[in-house]
């Protein structure tokens, strides 16, 4: 039975929302040949918030380019990105438990943005959406 959406996302988070609201999937990871992490290269200047509309786009293509690359069936695709930004700093992924309490440590008493950006897409169209949560913590 074909599901209604191929999910693009390695996140365990995303595939649990789709699960509590009931929508049916099935994923379309990146094979091991596959640079996934590339795809998340910073461009010198570039601002959260493009970067994080931008990533998606690229996650979009790869997984649309993997679906008819496996000749699975047509569904739309859904992948997203989530990017934490302090002003013009974007904030990546923690390499390790002391990054992660640098990071905290930068974010404490400060508000900073949570960016997610989703794309929805078909090899004929393309939906996308942005969130921004503004986070505050002591």
């Amino acid at each position: 039975m074909l599901k209604p959406l191929y999910l693009a996302s390695q996140s365990p988070r995303r595939r649990q929302l789709l699960e509590q609201l009931g929508v049916a999937y099935e994923l379309l990871l990146p094979e091991a040949e596959e640079d996934a992490e590339a795809l998340e290269a910073l461009l010198p200047g570039e601002s959260p918030l493009r970067y994080v509309r931008r990533v998606t786009q690229l996650k979009l293509d790869a997984a649309l380019w993997r679906l008819k690359r496996r000749g699975l069936p047509g569904a739309p695709v859904l992948c997203s990105d989530t990017t934490v930004a302090l002003g013009r700093s974007i904030l990546g992924k923690p390499l390790d438990t002391e990054d992660a309490e640098r990071i905290l440590a930068v974010l404490s008493g400060k508000t900073h943005r949570v960016l997610t950006a989703i794309a929805l897409g078909t090899l004929q169209a393309r939906q996308q959406a942005l969130s921004i949560s503004r986070v505050t913590f002591s």
